[in-house]
């Protein structure tokens, strides 16, 4: 690529986004019909199965999230079935409720619901109904998705109709042809109909399918509301933020303003041009771990990849090389993954191990480690690295100085202590992450080179069709995006708060699962 083409990047990097419209599901986020929704479901599954030869558990919470939350209720009453393996005909949209049809069981559930809703009212949350008003103060445009049909009703029964520039529902789906959720179309429709894009939106739900869509979609920012609590499964679902009352979302504020600017184009803003980049190409994947396939956490340990995720990268695997590339040690990122088809770099690249006996460590390992265990104890015995909410974790080439749990005003003393304590031990490094400073060997060796070598050892470095991809979300990883940026793709998962070397960028971790899906279905072994 030349200098040029670089320096155009570079500029098309710089584009921001303005907010200019929020997007709004209903049930469980402005008003509190969730709830109601739930109930109904749980009565009409009720009926029908314990009216059932073979005796059947009851809908739990679980299966609620899982196979109904926000889907039109229709598809909900499919998914819930066919996860008990119970084949029943669709039937007619005027079927009536109860009839052993999947439309007859939805008109069921429908009818339960508005006697409930007439019953108890519509209530709906305050701070929302505050926040929606105070946004629109701002010049920002609103807009509320739902996939009930009941949706104007019940707007209606609230008193909050005035709200809203636009309303998508379940009628505008029935009317359209639209897809339901998880499918992003609901919400692009509503983006269209403010007369914006999705680069300029906040999406907000509560559903694991709607924060899906939101991701699918590719909105600037999915914000997912935890009303019972399933944080984890928001945030490995697409959510960008997750919290537990509107009132707490200020969509003004600087860090807000991150997810609106992207360090590199959108990859799904450009899948035609990706799509002929890789053309009769070989793709092999090569993967960072935290932030890339589970989302960042409080404590490392409790980065845990998601089962939906295990799976796409077996797949994948099936039909190209796949190498997951780690600041972990090499032991801790292969427990954690647990998928033995895979190839793992660990401390960087440093450990490297696959199937077939491939094997790697690099050299002068003695003299390194000795030298790190006399730095971990100087990082221990140092007074004022022994705050609240800092961990201080040896891992096999670096120690690592986590300051996520920690009080923003002590990070600069913490540096100091760091770049004090390498002063001191000539041929170690500092290297600054997410929320992390580590202290690693100053030797020639990274996740690019890392790369270089297994390419090697593959016997594929020199094949004029294999495209290495690399996937990271870190600082660090960008060693790997420069590295491989002449002959590869480097994807940026998020933001640093840095220039990339990347030449697209991926929210978040579903959006890579997204992308791994894709990536699979176009390779031909």
């Amino acid at each position: 690529m030349n200098k040029q083409k670089n320096n155009n990047r570079y500029k098309e990097q710089l584009k921001t986004h303005e907010l200019e419209a929020v997007i709004l599901d209903m049930d469980g986020v402005i008003t509190q019909t969730a709830i109601i929704h739930r109930e109904a479901w749980k009565e009409m599954f009720k009926r029908y199965l314990d009216d059932q030869p073979a005796e059947q558990s009851p809908m739990s919470d679980e299966d609620y999230i899982r196979y109904i939350d926000g889907k039109p209720r229709y598809e909900g009453v499919r998914s819930f079935l066919e996860s008990r393996k119970i084949d029943l005909p669709y039937g007619k949209y005027d079927d009536p409720p109860g009839k052993k049809t999947i439309c007859g069981l939805g008109n069921l559930k429908n009818r339960l619901f508005l006697d409930l809703v007439e019953s108890n009212g519509v209530k709906t949350y305050n701070n929302a109904i505050s926040q929606i008003k105070y946004w629109r103060s701002q010049g920002l445009k609103c807009a509320v998705v739902s996939s009930s049909k009941n949706c104007q009703k019940i707007l209606e029964a609230a008193g909050i109709t005035d709200l809203f520039e636009s309303r998508i529902d379940g009628v505008t789906l029935y009317d359209r042809g639209l897809e339901g959720k998880p499918a992003p179309d609901m919400f692009l429709v509503a983006a269209k109909e403010l007369g914006t894009k999705p680069g300029n939106c906040a999406l907000i739900e509560d559903a694991i399918s709607g924060v899906q869509a939101g991701s699918r979609g590719d909105f600037a920012l999915v914000v997912g509301i935890k009303r019972t609590g399933k944080k984890k499964s928001l945030y490995e679902n697409g959510a960008d933020i997750v919290i537990d009352d509107l009132k707490k979302l200020d969509l003004f504020n600087p860090d807000i303003r991150l997810y609106f600017d992207r360090a590199a184009p959108s990859l799904f803003s450009r899948l035609s041009e990706f799509n002929s980049l890789i053309r009769n190409k070989k793709p092999v994947l090569f993967l960072d771990y935290d932030g890339t396939l589970t989302p960042i956490v409080k404590h490392p340990e409790d980065a845990i990849i998601s089962t939906e995720m295990k799976n796409v990268l077996r797949k994948y695997a099936l039909k190209s090389p796949l190498a997951i590339i780690s600041g972990r040690d090499l032991d801790d990122v292969k427990n954690m993954v647990g998928i033995d088809s895979l190839i793992y770099g660990g401390s960087h690249g440093f450990q490297i191990t696959g199937p077939g006996g491939l094997s790697m460590e690099y050299d002068n390992s003695g003299e390194i480690l000795k030298r790190l265990d006399q730095i971990e104890r100087a990082l221990h015995d140092a007074s004022d690295m022994n705050i609240k909410g800092v961990q201080i974790e040896r891992k096999r080439y670096a120690v690592a100085i986590h300051y996520r749990n920690a009080a923003e005003e002590v990070v600069p003393l913490l540096v100091r202590n760091v770049d004090e304590i390498i002063d001191q031990n000539p041929g170690f490094k500092k290297d600054e992450g997410k929320k992390i400073v580590e202290v690693k060997p100053d030797v020639d060796w990274h996740k690019g080179k890392a790369i270089n070598w297994l390419l090697e050892k593959l016997n594929l470095a020199d094949d004029q069709k294999v495209i290495p991809i690399y996937i990271g979300d870190d600082i660090t990883d960008e060693d790997a995006f420069k590295t491989i940026s002449d002959t590869g793709i480097g994807i940026l998962v998020g933001f640093h708060g840095h220039r990339t070397k990347a030449r697209y960028s991926l929210k978040n971790v579903y959006q890579v699962q997204i992308f791994i899906e894709l990536l699979t279905n176009n390779i031909h072994r």
